[in-house]
């Protein structure tokens, strides 16, 4: 009957847990407590519902997060490899406390959803989902960034507060390619009022360098595909700073963007920001944000209101 339900039950989506019988089969013999949890949603395999079947594990991950710790409960697939002796069914347990989450990002394209977590040892953990199951992630991302802003900002992270609200308010109107960016920024402000836009640019075309025999080959290849940075929007509400914009900051050709991205760091554990030009676009300049030993990296027009708030943080 439990392997009936959830074969009923099963589909793209990500669903809440909320009483036992929601947690799946393979995870029921983990301690879990539903009522000291803020939140636990389980993430379904990236299978055709056609494909799936009642005596089939059918969901890859449990996500836990209660007052202090991300638990991620993951499912072991069996391999058999010739000579390599097969991985036993199962799931494997990571638990992050939340003081040492610096960096959540949550990406999607088209039906292709990631959600990464980063520690201040530099460790990053990454969970794959259904890009239609994204309000979900959303809820996640924000119940992780409340549990990882833990005390003051840091003076890094005061200065960069303060060059932002002095840059504010941003415009929001990055162009007409980037509407579905300015939507998620009023969701964004919509959820936490607080939340106040900074700056933001809308998408850009580069230059490459041309340097050597090798840059004239990057030459003529951009002429055939050119690399776009794209368009973002930096903003803050005192106590993190948030990036939104697409799931990969430079793309090439012409295929119009359908993806969407927010990376949220907590102002009380950003060490330094630095500006370097970009290695390989003469227009374009790397954002490094660094806390413990993650580094968060964006690209940005050269020159561009983002660019300005930074350097105005560095300056501070």
């Amino acid at each position: 009957m439990t392997a009936t339900t959830e074969y009923d039950r099963f589909g793209p989506w990500i669903d809440e847990v909320t009483s036992p019988d929601d947690v799946p089969r393979l995870y029921r013999d983990h301690p879990l407590d539903l009522d000291a949890a803020r939140l636990v949603l389980k993430v379904p395999r990236n299978i055709a519902r056609r494909d799936a079947t009642a005596d089939m594990d059918l969901y890859d991950h449990l996500l836990v997060v209660d007052a202090t710790t991300l638990t991620v409960l993951s499912r072991r697939a069996e391999r058999a490899r010739r000579g390599v002796p097969a991985v036993p069914a199962g799931y494997d347990v990571r638990t992050v406390p939340l003081t040492r989450v610096v960096v959540v990002q949550e990406s999607v394209d088209l039906l292709d959803g990631r959600l990464t977590v980063r520690t201040d040892d530099g460790a990053a953990l990454t969970v794959r989902f259904n890009g239609s199951a994204r309000t979900q992630v959303t809820r996640l991302v924000d119940v992780l960034r409340a549990g990882a802003v833990v005390g003051a900002p840091t003076a890094v992270g005061r200065a960069l507060d303060a060059a932002g609200r002095a840059a504010a308010p941003c415009p929001l109107d990055p162009g007409p390619e980037d509407l579905a960016l300015v939507a998620d920024v009023t969701a964004a402000v919509r959820a936490n009022p607080g939340l106040v836009p900074w700056a933001c640019h809308g998408r850009r075309r580069l230059t490459v360098r041309p340097t050597g025999a090798l840059g004239l080959v990057r030459l003529a290849a951009h002429v055939l595909s050119p690399a776009t940075v794209e368009g973002a929007v930096v903003a803050g509400d005192g106590s993190a700073v948030e990036v939104l914009g697409r799931s990969t900051w430079v793309t090439r050709g012409q295929t119009p963007q359908h993806s969407a991205s927010r990376l949220v760091l907590p102002l009380s554990r950003l060490d330094t920001v630095a500006l370097t030009p970009h290695p390989l676009y003469a227009d374009a300049t790397q954002v490094e944000l660094t806390l413990g030993a993650a580094v968060a990296t964006i690209v940005v027009p050269a020159g561009s209101a983002i660019e300005s708030v930074v350097a105005a943080a560095r300056a501070g």
